[in-house]
């Protein structure tokens, strides 16, 4: 009420707030004190391992100060732009500690968090694929939050500083906007999402924990192309006794990739990749690490379809299957997927995720055929036209 404001914002200020950030390729949880904005500790979560460490992490963290949730006065969540993994954990275990004991929530934006943390109005992320999480803003204006990569950087007006933190994005913007200062600092951090979000837990600006959600930016490619590759596009899903083509599956290699690049450029509603983000998906290195496979014919060996999924364990992200047109009505998809299935298994993958637009009936049909069952709805997610998303997941293990 307004009338009881000024004894509500003491009352906050004297309260303990925690903050949770796994959005990132790293995490970490922190317990800070509203007044002064001061950090009493901080835990890093052990990279893609969220689902197994966050909520243990919290205790570890509040045990460690002598407190419990009833001391807390409000959570500072970041949600996103992320991986879908790390947002949907972090957001899980927001929702679940708040509800437990009717505790405010603030939400943040990770690119909100990096910029603040540096003092500037943009920043970017590395959204992989060659792509950027993008936070474009002045002081005293309205920011806004965008995926963009080469194409859609250079039509955008670059602003005059951007804060990153890391090689990926610094590389991708410098190409782009050479004239443009790019500010390197450290990753956000759960003590830095708490610092910016102090100022909303002193007015009360809280969030409606049934509103809350992720931030993703990224719109999912299974939703994009399940209808093409499997079935008519915009119509009905292949059946599932469809003949089989025969086909080889093997790991996809850099000799592929021109072939890769054909098949993506003739499908008009399969992701497209630019050609460095399959380059990327090849290396074992590279986090989220990635699986790729190829069908090729048996004797000539030329490639007829491909798919790809990140492993963020235990889940991994069913990123892109495609098939050649002349391919496509054969069981050449199905039989990519049960080849991803098998090699996620044995990277101790327990569960396969992704989500579609509520009305793409066929890709909705022909994912639950192969076995995915759906596990929320995402209200008003997909923008043009609005309307829900669906999320899927399979357990395989």
């Amino acid at each position: 009420m307004p009338g009881d404001l000024p004894n509500a914002k003491q009352e906050r200020s004297s309260r303990l707030l925690l903050a949770i950030d796994s959005c990132g390729p790293s995490g970490s949880v922190a317990l800070g004190r509203a007044a002064g904005a001061e950090i009493l500790r901080q835990i890093e979560l052990e990279g893609r391992s969220y689902s197994s460490t966050l909520v243990a992490a919290v205790g570890e963290l509040l045990g460690g100060a002598g407190v419990g949730l009833q001391d807390i006065g409000a959570i500072v969540a970041v949600s996103g732009p992320g991986s879908f993994t790390g947002v949907r954990v972090g957001l899980a275990a927001v929702k679940g500690l708040a509800e437990a004991r009717q505790i405010p929530v603030v939400a943040v934006s990770r690119l909100a968090v990096l910029a603040h943390r540096v003092g500037i109005a943009s920043a970017a992320l590395d959204a992989h694929r060659h792509e950027v999480f993008l936070r474009i803003g002045e002081p005293q204006s309205e920011s806004r939050e965008l995926l963009a990569g080469a194409p859609e950087l250079a039509a955008l007006a670059p602003p005059p500083r951007i804060a990153v933190c890391d090689e990926a994005a610094a590389a991708l913007l410098s190409a782009a906007w050479p004239a443009t200062e790019i500010v390197p600092t450290a990753a956000p951090s759960a003590a830095d999402a708490l610092r910016l979000a102090l100022p909303r837990v002193m007015v009360g600006a809280f969030v409606d924990l049934v509103l809350l959600d992720g931030h993703y930016l990224r719109r999912s490619d299974a939703e994009i192309f399940g209808a093409e590759i499997f079935g008519e596009p915009g119509g009905r899903a292949a059946p599932m006794n469809a003949p089989a083509q025969a086909a080889d599956l093997r790991p996809m290699t850099a000799a592929d990739l021109s072939r890769v690049m054909e098949i993506v450029a003739s499908l008009h509603h399969a992701p497209h990749w630019p050609l460095p983000a399959y380059v990327d998906a090849l290396d074992p290195e590279r986090i989220p690490r990635r699986i790729a496979l190829v069908a090729v014919e048996p004797h000539s060996q030329a490639v007829l379809g491909f798919a790809v999924a990140s492993l963020l364990a235990p889940q991994s992200e069913l990123e892109s299957i495609a098939v050649a047109k002349d391919s496509q009505r054969r069981g050449l998809a199905r039989q990519l997927f049960a080849g991803l299935v098998r090699n996620l298994a044995s990277q101790e993958i327990s569960e396969v995720i992704l989500e579609v637009r509520a009305s793409n009936h066929p890709a909705l049909q022909l994912y639950r055929a192969l076995g995915f069952a759906e596990t929320a709805r995402r209200a008003r997610y997909y923008a043009d036209p609005v309307e829900d998303a669906i999320l899927l997941s399979l357990r395989i293990a």
